[in-house]
């Protein structure tokens, strides 16, 4: 049902209370922070009592706990669900059988894989369900606290969600885009692509150095500040004309030696190089260094 706009403003505006479900780094980290920007952390719950203890101490103390979510969630504005991505589901259908959700209460995840329907459960009970997703990694709660307030976070879900978390990433100092609810797997392969994936490839990188007999200090040394380069590049002029390289260039006896040199390794060597090339090539024609003919005779290579 919807409510109406004017109630509906007020109602987002006057968001400031929350309870934390998963005591994790994530969860930690963003009850601290709105807690120190006037937000009130009703409670904090978790599979285990010991958890949420140490995430309330983290905040000072004075904050509920409990192992039952149900027991915390019914008076709170927001709920976050900060749990692993395999819980969510299970803590959303759980909170609900003990009618733990309500009408006006906004219902989050943080999960950059998952879209918010998976909390449906709240929303049958007429909660708004959305998500919001730091792009970023930490390793504690302390570093999340101080990365968090810098992150660019993505939101989706019911409107009326994506405004109050909105006003959510306002509060703690980030910046926040919006994505319809079904592209969320895009948005996270994207993520994945450019994080998890430079990574692969860095040690792709080193393993052609450990072929030479070198070690991966020295691959790092001697590959950093091209790497830094690169991103410097690509921040100024985007990935399109930020490309160099044989493929721009149409070089199309380099390529072929590349493919010669990696058959005399491990296959997914070759098969990584590939699948990156032809994307590389798409690149190159985008940028309009690469000829169609040299584009074809690189794409037949990568076929061999």
């Amino acid at each position: 049902m919807q409510m109406p706009l004017l109630t509906y403003y007020y109602v987002v505006r006057a968001m400031r209370s929350l309870v934390i479900i998963g005591a994790g780094k994530v969860g930690t980290a963003l009850a601290a922070l709105l807690k120190r920007k006037g937000y009130r952390v009703q409670g904090i719950a978790s599979r285990s009592l010991s958890s949420a203890q140490a995430a309330t101490d983290y905040l000072g103390g004075g904050v509920p706990v409990s192992t039952s979510p149900w027991e915390l969630t019914p008076e709170a504005d927001l709920v976050f669900v900060t749990t692993p991505d395999g819980a969510i589901a299970q803590v959303a259908e759980e909170v609900a059988s003990r009618g733990g959700f309500r009408p006006g209460q906004v219902v989050a995840h943080t999960s950059g894989a998952l879209p918010s329907s998976i909390l449906e459960p709240a929303k049958a009970q007429g909660a708004w369900i959305g998500s919001l997703h730091p792009l970023q990694s930490f390793a504690d709660p302390r570093m999340a606290e101080e990365v968090l307030p810098r992150s660019t976070f993505c939101l989706e879900g019911d409107p009326e969600a994506v405004k109050a978390l909105g006003k959510v990433v306002e509060a703690i100092g980030g910046e926040a885009f919006t994505i319809p609810t079904a592209k969320k797997p895009l948005y996270h392969a994207a993520a994945v692509l450019a994080s998890n994936f430079f990574v692969t490839l860095l040690y792709a990188s080193g393993g052609l150095y450990e072929a030479m007999g070198l070690d991966w200090s020295t691959a790092w040394r001697t590959l950093r500040p091209l790497v830094e380069g690169t991103f410097r590049n690509v921040d100024a002029l985007g990935p399109v004309r930020a490309l160099t390289g044989p493929v721009a260039r149409g070089d199309v006896g380099v390529v072929r030696d590349h493919l010669e040199a990696l058959r005399a390794l491990p296959e997914t060597y070759l098969d990584l190089y590939r699948g990156v090339c032809r994307m590389t090539v798409e690149v190159a024609l985008k940028k309009g260094t690469l000829s169609p003919e040299a584009a074809r005779e690189i794409l037949r290579l990568l076929e061999g």
